[in-house]
């Protein structure tokens, strides 16, 4: 009779301990970022996927999107609880206009960056319980972009440099507990 109870015991505990793994495995997978090109995105304009080390500020980084002036992405979002990280740069080398980023959920303008050389700039924006997510990219200057470039293969049209673009699933207001 002991012996039943021990394995009966044995076999309660190795369920509920997959049970647990398993959900525990759900939850952490809903938790991972999802990167821009999981989103389900419509690009009006231009942009191109790259993977090339930049410096900025004398520090190295890798740049994973590279994104021309004047463009528009518009991606579908996972819904519930969820914040936008977005990290953009422009190297030291290169003589660019100021960026400016703006961010829109479900048409709502949310939240507007500008940012300069020499400097990794990062955006962290609530899009809760949004369908959808646009993000403009454009030269911040009020004159014309292309009278910041020098030489004539550098010019504003090279984009703007990337770091990080994704989704965060789940996540709470940085700040709140």
């Amino acid at each position: 009779m002991k012996r039943v109870r021990w394995l009966s015991g044995l076999l309660s505990a190795g369920v509920l301990s997959f049970t647990l793994a398993t959900v525990g495995a759900q939850v952490a997978q809903a938790q991972r970022p999802i990167p821009w090109t999981d989103l389900k995105c419509q690009v009006n304009g231009r942009q191109r996927s790259m993977f090339e080390d930049i410096v900025v500020s004398r520090e190295i980084y890798t740049s994973m999107l590279r994104i021309f002036p004047g463009t528009s992405l518009t991606c579908k979002l996972p819904g519930g609880r969820a914040f936008l990280e977005l990290q953009f740069a422009i190297p030291d080398k290169e003589r660019k206009a100021p960026i400016k980023v703006d961010v829109y959920v479900d048409g709502n303008h949310l939240k507007s960056l500008t940012g300069e050389k020499g400097k990794v700039h990062t955006m962290l924006v609530d899009v809760s319980n949004g369908k959808s997510l646009s993000i403009d990219v454009d030269c911040a200057a009020a004159t014309d972009c292309l009278s910041v470039s020098s030489g004539p293969f550098s010019s504003i049209l090279d984009g703007y440099n990337f770091i990080k673009f994704q989704v965060v699933p789940g996540a709470s207001s940085p700040g709140r507990r």
